[in-house]
């Protein structure tokens, strides 16, 4: 009897799990299917980081590439900063956070993802972090403004975190002047409990 109550409990659970947990899921077969086996691209420009005509600003419209894990996302910018309206734009594509630089403006920029989100969640980027933990160091990405300036970045760390507590990691990232990057979602999948930080510096 306790056995036969035990598997009820495991397959509702398990079922359960996968109903809340659908895109995740879903960007977790995509990428072994569809991902695993493709190379990295090779950034053919110059490895010198892209040269920025002075006194020109960057856009309000980029878009972040991570080819290893398949997402292409708009960045939204000029977000302010408070949850509400974080959340809020999350449903549009990633946030960069608005009290740090731009990507390619030099220093350290943050973009911000949701890993997971419930199925009813309205906004088509509910997931668009899920797996983002599979990049490892070394992995490539970028941020393409619309005005066809490319900032290319190289994976150098990844960090997990509580956001309850310091980190000496994150310490050395935000004191650091590198022109750099950090990618930040929720983890582990389905819970806010801690943080994932992909730390990349620019090619």
């Amino acid at each position: 009897m306790k056995l036969r109550f035990v598997l009820i409990f495991l397959i509702v659970f398990i079922l359960a799990f996968f109903a809340l947990n659908s895109r995740f899921v879903y960007a977790n077969l995509k990428f072994l299917f569809e991902y695993k086996n493709i190379a990295q691209n090779i950034i053919k420009s110059s490895p010198q980081p892209p040269k920025i005509v002075k006194n020109l600003p960057l856009p309000d419209k980029a878009t972040l590439t991570i080819s290893k894990i398949g997402v292409s996302a708009p960045i939204v910018f000029n977000v302010p900063n408070t949850t509400n309206d974080i959340y809020k734009n999350l449903e549009n594509g990633v946030v960069h956070s608005s009290d740090t630089p731009k990507p390619g403006e030099g220093g350290v920029s943050v973009i911000l993802g949701h890993s997971s989100a419930y199925p009813w969640y309205k906004g088509a980027y509910g997931s668009v972090f899920a797996i983002l933990g599979k990049l490892k160091v070394g992995d490539t990405f970028s941020v393409t403004y619309e005005d066809g300036r490319t900032f290319n970045y190289s994976v150098k760390e990844l960090i997990i975190f509580s956001p309850f507590k310091s980190n000496d990691q994150l310490s050395t990232i935000e004191k650091n002047s590198k022109n750099s990057l950090v990618l930040l979602s929720c983890w582990p999948i389905g819970t806010n409990y801690k943080r994932i930080a992909v730390y990349a510096e620019i090619i």
